[in-house]
């Protein structure tokens, strides 16, 4: 059995993973000399030598070995060679690979789609992650979660899975009795991980409200958030709105634009009322708000607008017309 894992959730490909050694090695799971795990970013072995050893040998408690590889993105281009001419070959074993990204036109993509199963674990996208919060806290922890806790920490902690999961762990741990995570026991464990909270300057963008706008904006530079920080949450939140006014134009009730985010549909469509704040801009305008907010982004970066006055109006100007 050779396996092919590609994508950037983390948390899903680990399950794989335990799943994998749980498939082939059985009761001898935890058995060190029955699996090989091994990581590309090993700079003091061959792992193409290593893996192809590993395949042919075997443990003295199980038939064969399973041999793991992990970072696959990062083997030499020696190593990638030699193992997609060895994987030609239709060699036995159980083996898997674990990549972030992996072209499809490269010699070992070809030589893993004839011998191996490829699957694919690409991470949600940034409005899909309330949905996948929520189902997370469901299916894995068996627990209801509030709509603006997944929420929080959506914008908190952004499409890192593997630390959503972490965090969400803790949060359990911290209250095993409770049988809803709330907001506030989010907001007691989880520390943003995230430059910004987007929520906290979004309405006021979202709205069009000039006058809330730089009034959010000379507060959060007050409390110590940067102007980087501020035109992150900025960029982000532009795209989304971009995306929900496209799927209006293309005629997409917003209970089915908010299925489709993965977002909660009262806070999508009542509380918020995203739908209405898309409205409020036109595509054109949006597009370039977003080439701005890339373009100040340098600017802050290189010392082009250093001065606390420069960024307080360069953001103000984004609205401010």
């Amino acid at each position: 059995m050779i396996l092919s894992l590609i994508g950037g959730d983390l948390f899903s490909k680990e399950r794989r993973i335990e799943a994998f050694l749980s498939e082939t090695l059985k009761e001898l799971k935890d058995d060190p000399l029955s699996k090989q795990i091994l990581y590309a970013t090993d700079t003091n072995i061959a792992i193409a030598d290593k893996v192809m050893e590993s395949c042919a040998s075997v443990s003295m408690f199980s038939p064969e070995q399973a041999i793991v590889v992990r970072r696959a993105e990062a083997l030499k281009a020696a190593d990638m060679h030699t193992l997609a001419d060895w994987l030609n070959t239709n060699p036995s074993g159980s083996l898997l690979f674990e990549f972030e990204k992996l072209a499809a036109t490269t010699d070992l993509y070809k030589a893993l789609k004839k011998c191996a199963t490829i699957e694919k674990y690409e991470l949600p996208k940034p409005w899909e992650m309330e949905k996948w919060i929520s189902n997370l806290a469901i299916t894995h922890f068996n627990k209801a979660i509030d709509p603006l806790a997944c929420r929080y920490l959506s914008e908190a902690i952004g499409t890192d899975t593997a630390l959503i999961a972490a965090e969400m762990e803790k949060i359990i741990l911290f209250a095993p009795t409770c049988k809803e995570i709330s907001l506030e026991l989010v907001k007691t464990m989880v520390v943003p991980q995230r430059e910004i909270q987007a929520f906290e300057i979004r309405e006021s963008f979202g709205n069009r409200d000039a006058s809330a706008f730089v009034r959010k904006t000379k507060e959060l530079l007050d409390n110590g958030v940067t102007g980087i920080q501020i035109a992150s949450a900025l960029y982000h939140y532009s795209v989304r709105l971009l995306h929900v006014n496209s799927l209006l134009e293309q005629g997409m009730p917003p209970k089915e634009i908010a299925k489709k985010l993965g977002a909660n549909e009262y806070l999508f469509c009542i509380k918020e009322n995203e739908p209405q704040r898309a409205k409020k801009w036109n595509k054109q305008l949006l597009c370039r708000i977003i080439k701005r907010l890339a373009d100040l982004d340098f600017e802050i970066k290189s010392g082009q607008c250093s001065s606390r006055m420069s960024q307080e109006l360069a953001l103000a100007a984004l609205i401010v017309r």
